[in-house]
């Protein structure tokens, strides 16, 4: 829910891309603010991109703390069908 809630303030690119920080992903969520929350958020990153629910890059490679996530269409659909975007 939260990449959705970024996406949509974003403002909901027909893409689907997404840009996080996988550090203050780790924050907000109450993780850990060391490399186990890191590894935790990309966990799930990796486990939503196993669903086909994302797709998920590494810009500055798996060691970098940034990620390009895509959102599904059906995803995005969804979305837009809630927020009404």
């Amino acid at each position: 829910m939260l990449l959705v809630a970024r996406w949509l303030e974003e403002g909901a690119r027909d893409d689907g891309e997404v840009s996080v920080s996988v550090a203050a992903v780790a924050d907000e969520l109450g993780l850990e603010p060391d490399r186990s929350g890191m590894l935790a958020v990309m966990a799930a990153l990796g486990e939503l991109e196993d669903r086909r629910q994302v797709r998920v890059s590494w810009p500055l490679g798996t060691g970098g703390s940034e990620a390009l996530v895509s959102l599904s269409s059906d995803l995005r659909s969804d979305a837009r069908r809630l927020f009404g975007r």
